[in-house]
């Protein structure tokens, strides 16, 4: 998946678990824009240069990075949880958009090398990445105002 469908996915994950928690506050909120940050961080494989979909596109990078950002979240005055639900989560949701397409890798690498793809769509369609940022948008923004309006 690009990043638009990697984003539109994780707002229509990320919104579907903010109403079922009935949590649209503002900590919820924050901690949604930062996984909304991270759902595309994993792809930073490809700027340097080193195996797409290997150590960045696996639960134990989302930890580190759950970890490390909740640490400097906690430095800024932020909660820990924020931070590294957050990262830990944005990384997770890269990794479940990604296990729709066709290109099998190894989630639970180094731990487990079995590599798995569901098969869907190929990651460069363009049609199914734009629909999900645009099913994404409607989601989140109809969830949302679902949530903060009396009237909708």
């Amino acid at each position: 998946m690009h990043r638009e469908g990697h984003v539109g996915f994780s707002l229509i994950i990320l919104s579907v678990i903010m109403s079922l928690f009935n949590s649209w506050d503002y900590e919820a909120l924050l901690t949604a824009m930062i996984a909304l940050g991270f759902s595309t961080f994993p792809d930073v494989d490809l700027k340097l240069r080193i195996a797409h979909r290997k150590w960045t596109h696996s639960i134990l990078f989302g930890l580190i990075a759950g970890l490390a950002f909740g640490w400097i979240a906690k430095m800024f005055g932020l909660s820990f949880k924020v931070g590294f639900l957050g990262a830990f989560g944005g990384v997770i949701l890269h990794i479940l958009g990604d296990l729709l397409t066709y290109r099998a890798f190894a989630p639970l690498y180094p731990i487990s090398k079995r590599k798995i793809a569901l098969g869907l769509f190929r990651s460069d369609n363009a049609v199914i990445n734009k629909l999900m940022l645009i099913l994404g948008i409607l989601t989140f923004s109809i969830l949302y105002l679902h949530y903060n309006s009396e009237y909708f």
